[in-house]
């Protein structure tokens, strides 16, 4: 009967030493014929690269005075319309490690080992990576199980999108009307005039807000130099000279916003991940696009700009890989399978003005070789799948 042996946590397998020397790897795919020996499966990892995108969206909102800002005020910079702005703020580039469907192996066992012989310990990842073997010593353990702590990001408040957005906007509109009407009475020879008061509530026109609102800022300003400067001659102490000369200021700013607008600045924030493969090596692959208006969009949207990734090997195996084609084939057993990374160079663009390039080792792209069906002390790289420490026992 078929026995295989499925990893699926970190967890160590005992093997022993006389057992390790026997072991043969087989590569999985298609082709290959199915083992009627006990063994195992493990993997190599592949490299994905992670693009982290952060979008300003500015919201612009105009100011119900800012038809007069330039005639009460002297303002000419001023927010004319409502709109939403977006611009990318910073990619960032980073990769991790995931089990690589294309290099999955079968670890043959031997015969069961006699009595006295020394075992050997060999982990896993959860997801079946391959993490090192350690024959006859497993208070390594420790070494292989310590994960990974991620930093959960700190919660950002923007202050500006909280509250009113024209704090004074709502002063009050109305103004009451006298109208004095003057009646005239004839009685024989005899004219009498009757005054009458007649009282209206009236709206007032936008200009009388913002000149109401003008003066409003003017005063401010008079009230903070005669604070500042002493003219009131009161001794106050510097906390409380500092609150109120603060309290103005605020008051002044929102003033100021119903003639030059504001804008409310928020952070948005996309994910995107690439695997990259041989076969795409020096091209420019599509991730997503960007429109100022819209931001970041599905690349079937139309119009807007496309935002590529490439990749391109900076050439560190090209020797080991020509050498390993040129070197004859070995058709005895052989041992773990490890991987040698290529260094490459990652480039997320929009323009000439927005991309950002970083150099990482990918997986995928380097070289794939073997160690030989011997008894080893090695440990591997989780990101890599290359050898990390190596000892021949």
């Amino acid at each position: 009967m078929k026995k295989i042996i499925a990893m699926s946590v970190m967890l160590p397998l005992l093997l022993a030493g006389s057992v390790l020397a026997q072991i043969n790897v087989l590569k999985v795919d298609n082709n290959a014929a199915p083992q009627t020996k006990e063994g195992f499966f493990y993997s190599l990892p592949r490299t994905v690269v992670k693009i982290d995108v952060k979008i300003d969206r500015i919201e612009n909102y105009k100011g119900p005075y800012s038809d007069f800002a330039l005639r009460f005020l002297g303002l000419k910079n001023v927010i004319e319309a409502n709109t939403i702005d977006y611009k990318i703020n910073t990619i960032t580039i980073t990769t991790y490690p995931e089990p690589d469907p294309d290099q999955y192996y079968f670890v043959e066992l031997g015969e069961k080992p006699a009595k006295g012989d020394p075992a050997g310990m060999l982990l896993l990842s959860e997801a079946g990576v391959i993490l090192g073997m350690d024959p006859g010593n497993p208070d390594t353990l420790g070494n292989f199980m310590h994960p990974a702590k991620s930093k959960e990001p700190a919660a950002e408040f923007d202050k500006d999108a909280f509250g009113e957005l024209f704090k004074y906007s709502a002063d009050v509109s109305v103004f009451e009307k006298v109208d004095t009407i003057i009646r005239k009475i004839n009685i024989d020879t005899l004219t009498v005039e009757r005054q009458y008061y007649k009282r209206t509530i009236v709206e007032k026109s936008p200009e009388q807000k913002a000149k109401e609102a003008a003066d409003y800022i003017a005063k401010i300003k008079e009230n903070r130099f005669t604070l500042i400067s002493g003219t009131q001659e009161v001794n106050y102490n510097k906390e409380t000279l500092e609150y109120m000369d603060n309290q103005l200021k605020i008051m002044e700013k929102e003033y100021l916003k119903l003639f030059t607008g504001l804008s409310l600045h928020k952070s948005l924030n996309f994910s995107y991940k690439y695997i990259p493969t041989p076969n795409q090596i020096n091209a420019e692959i599509p991730i997503f696009k960007f429109l100022k208006s819209k931001g970041v969009v599905d690349l079937d949207e139309p119009g807007g700009k496309v935002v590529t990734i490439k990749i391109q090997r900076v050439g560190n195996t090209n020797t080991v890989a020509n050498y390993l084609k040129k070197a004859e084939k070995d058709s005895k057993t052989q041992g773990f399978s490890y991987r040698i990374p290529e260094l490459a160079r990652v480039t997320v663009r929009l323009d000439e003005n927005t991309q950002e390039e970083t150099q990482c080792l990918v997986s995928q792209i380097g070289v794939v070789t073997n160690l030989p069906a011997s008894k080893w002390k090695v440990q591997f790289y989780k990101e890599t799948g290359g050898i990390k420490v190596l000892e021949i026992q």
